[in-house]
């Protein structure tokens, strides 16, 4: 049986600094074939002149500013792949881990979707907090369900809906928490897959008020779910 085809979304906004990485990250998957879109929200500097430099292998679209989850939203619209993957523009994939990703739901029907483990790394403008956290867990591989990470069939997406478009950034783990509402069986493999990556723009390094925003929308959404209650 021929491989489906995947749709590798990457969502950027003014990510001109690292987003050929995350294009050639993609570009150099050991899994084919592929579709990739990348979609701009909105951009200020050169990201749309980069991702057009990469077509025909790459198409990109671009919408005015909406926030990420829109973004995300846009590409799973547009795409025709059977299995779905997202890519932060400032992140890395290892070449093989859609091939292992798509071998490991061939053989567990019952799966919609998976997980990897990932692992941090910090750009050298953060060499003091690499220095700092670097030895501890935030610099160990990772189990997270981190969207990076994520491989899903389409029909994850019929079943939970499009990410929630909510103004904090909190999206992925709200998208995924309904995915598990809705049914959907979630494994993370143990292999790291993925190299998540710490700079000056990160959302993540914004302070604690912002966790704390965060956070506290992701309590809600796990209370429902253990409850068998509706709604994030």
């Amino acid at each position: 049986m021929a491989n489906p085809l995947i749709s590798c979304i990457v969502p950027v906004f003014n990510g001109e600094r690292f987003l050929a990485e995350a294009l050639d990250s993609i570009l150099h998957q050991t899994y084919r074939p592929l579709e990739i879109i990348v979609v701009d929200d909105g951009s200020t500097d050169a990201t749309a002149e980069l991702a057009a430099g990469y077509a025909p292998r790459v198409t990109c679209l671009r919408q005015d500013k909406r926030g990420a989850a829109a973004a995300k939203n846009r590409g799973v619209s547009a795409s025709r792949g059977e299995l779905i993957a997202f890519l932060d523009a400032d992140d890395l994939w290892l070449p093989g881990k859609l091939e292992r990703q798509a071998a490991w739901l061939r053989e567990r029907p019952g799966f919609y979707l998976c997980l990897t483990r990932f692992q941090n790394f910090w750009m050298p403008e953060l060499a003091a907090e690499a220095q700092q956290y670097g030895d501890g867990p935030l610099g160990q591989p990772l189990s997270a369900w981190q969207i990076g990470t994520v491989l899903a069939f389409r029909q994850t997406f019929d079943r939970a809906g499009p990410f929630p478009e909510v103004p904090v950034g909190n999206e992925n783990m709200l998208w995924l928490l309904g995915a598990a509402r809705a049914g959907a069986t979630i494994e993370v493999l143990p292999e790291v897959l993925m190299r998540r990556r710490f700079h000056h723009g990160n959302d993540t390094r914004r302070g604690t008020a912002h966790e704390l925003e965060l956070f506290l929308p992701i309590v809600r959404a796990w209370r429902n779910f253990r409850h068998g209650r509706p709604g994030p």
